[in-house]
């Protein structure tokens, strides 16, 4: 699924979560000569911490030898998805991969596995922010600062992928969550505050407690937005536990208990 600022129609950038560039090769610090590498050695690493992915989870990856791809953004990928993965390896990620993602960050969509009839998910990192560290990190600070994403308790790459990950499970339950995450999150309300005003409408305390989800779970209108809340609110859960929102803890249940379910189905669980 796309956190695309053109398909959102909001104004301004939006970015996704990469490198800081702390551990980028190409830094140097104040008064120290710069490293000097072989032609390639850099795009070589960078294949070689990505190869771990398929080594541990059999999963494809692809363009992280592309030219000036950033080392820490590399190993933040690669350690985000290696955590999803342990946690919930059930998930059908087919592949990671460093691209062309015009206008995201980062972009997760579906694709059949090979030589079966299940369906998958791919995700794409930008080339443009993993090989740009500080433009990275400063698109998604802003965005964090004024509400637009979750808070990061991880560096910028980690949590795209954590982002995109929530996007994995949705397809898990095959859309299930998506279909029911307002209605949801209203019954948890009803259930949880609605003693307090019985037969009245809530309506407008709901939506301002729904309000506490990032701006991106919602539409420019303010209309809810349930692909991306759900994305929004399992990265406020997995890189924020203690401090993730209400609103973002109930539907991040969901959206792994939707997924499970699927799951104990085929037999996995």
């Amino acid at each position: 699924m796309s956190i695309a600022a053109a398909s959102r129609g909001e104004q301004g950038p939006h970015p996704r979560l990469g490198s800081q560039g702390a551990e980028s090769s190409q830094s140097t610090h104040a008064g120290q000569l710069p490293v000097r590498r072989l032609p390639g050695q850099l795009e070589r690493l960078n294949e070689q911490i990505a190869n771990g992915l398929t080594e541990r989870h059999g999963i494809q990856v692809y363009g992280f030898g592309r030219p000036g791809v950033d080392t820490g953004t590399v190993r933040d990928i690669v350690r985000a998805a290696d955590d999803m993965l342990a946690k919930y390896p059930h998930a059908r990620v087919i592949s990671v991969e460093i691209g062309d993602v015009e206008g995201d960050i980062a972009r997760a969509f579906e694709d059949r596995l090979p030589n079966t009839g299940l369906i998958g998910t791919r995700i794409a990192f930008s080339e443009k922010y993993a090989t740009d560290p500080e433009l990275l990190s400063n698109d998604v600070s802003k965005a964090v600062q004024r509400g637009h994403f979750a808070p990061r308790a991880e560096g910028p790459a980690y949590g795209t992928i954590v982002h995109e990950f929530g996007h994995a499970l949705t397809f898990e339950g095959r859309s299930a969550a998506v279909e029911r995450a307002d209605s949801h999150l209203l019954e948890h309300y009803h259930r949880t505050y609605g003693h307090g005003n019985p037969g009245g409408d809530l309506t407008e305390s709901y939506e301002n407690w729904r309000g506490q989800l990032s701006g991106y779970s919602f539409w420019k209108g303010g209309d809810f937005h349930p692909t991306e809340a759900l994305a929004e609110a399992f990265a406020d859960v997995e890189l924020n536990p203690a401090r993730a929102s209400e609103p973002a803890q109930v539907l991040h249940k969901m959206l792994v208990d939707t997924a499970e379910s699927k799951w104990r189905k085929e037999g996995l669980l």
